[in-house]
């Protein structure tokens, strides 16, 4: 008769291994793109920038657009052209989240600013009449934004595996970011009207013009409601204003077939010295490691006992079983 065992054999097993913990390791997830179909070079769409807001999380990837397939010349222009005299009317800015929701702020005396990288907008190429080279701007870069999830006691552990031979090396991911695209050609589009009438005002009237601009948010709440409501809201306007704030680290994209790529890949996935890695130690008992990852357990004789009261008390019962025997 055939066991368990003989129908479900053991083909492989694997020493397994850990990484530096210290490396940070982000897990982007482009909700919208099928996975046959990646950001990369070989498929003409690799992100030409990732830029990062660490104390507040914020993420933005900037990925190519293709020009050539259901693409809308008219309105490629119409948005690029927007994108390059808002960004260029204030040396760079911020839309969106990461500018605290002002289209285009700069607040903060330019932490929240964003340089616009070359070939963020191009010039020329594709020219209505009447347009010059000054004037005629295609929308060719499309930006990507997330935030990355601060971590909760209970939340999931989540690593990434890289097989080599008979070893399993386990990397913890610091972060999942999910990117949706980010509508900042919209913010822009918005800013261009208001900074057209306001060019056209005597200087009587810029305080007035001034008004307008996009400012660092600082608001005061005085409506009446429940004191956690009133805090909820001041801390949403506070984490804003962070966002508003805080800088943008910037960082080069390297495409995953280079071999820059692969090296930095064994460097952070794979450990290079195994026989000197310490070994690892259990700090809870089997049982307790079962009561962490388990739903909580309930005696029916005992409602009100669940978890560690619960075991406890049956490792009273046990203790004494012998003695009433």
């Amino acid at each position: 008769m055939a066991t368990n065992a003989d129908s479900d054999p053991v083909i492989a097993s694997y020493d397994v291994y850990l990484t530096d913990s210290e490396i940070s390791r982000y897990v982007l997830q482009y909700l919208d793109r099928p996975a046959n179909q990646a950001y990369d070079d070989r498929h003409g769409q690799k992100p030409t920038a990732l830029r990062l807001k660490p104390q507040t999380g914020l993420v933005e990837v900037d990925v190519p657009i293709s020009t050539r397939v259901n693409y809308d010349v008219g309105k490629g222009l119409r948005y690029g052209d927007a994108i390059k005299k808002s960004r260029s009317a204030r040396e760079g800015g911020a839309y969106g989240m990461a500018g605290g929701f002002c289209g285009g702020s700069a607040g903060g005396g330019g932490g929240g600013k964003v340089k616009m990288e070359d070939g963020d907008v191009e010039m020329g190429g594709m020219k209505k009449d009447g347009d010059t080279e000054e004037t005629a701007s295609l929308l060719r870069l499309q930006t990507l934004g997330g935030r990355i999830k601060t971590p909760e006691d209970g939340d999931p552990v989540y690593m990434l595996g890289a097989f080599r031979g008979k070893d399993l090396h386990l990397s913890p991911v610091s972060a999942v970011v999910q990117l949706h695209p980010q509508l900042h050609h919209l913010d822009a589009l918005d800013e261009v009207p208001t900074k057209g009438r306001g060019k056209a005002r005597k200087e009587g009237e810029e305080e007035r013009a001034a008004e307008n601009e996009a400012r660092t948010i600082d608001v005061k709440i005085k409506a009446a409601g429940e004191d956690g409501e009133v805090a909820m809201v001041a801390g949403n306007l506070e984490l804003l204003k962070k966002m508003q704030d805080e800088k943008w680290n910037a960082y080069e994209w390297v495409d995953a077939e280079t071999g820059e790529s692969w090296q930095t890949y064994e460097g952070c996935m794979i450990n290079q010295e195994i026989e000197t890695l310490p070994q690892l130690q259990s700090a809870v008992e089997g049982e307790d490691y079962l009561d962490q990852m388990s739903a909580p357990r309930i005696d029916p004789a005992h409602p009100e006992l669940t978890g560690w009261a619960m075991k406890q008390n049956r490792k009273k019962q046990q203790e004494g079983s012998p003695a009433a025997e």
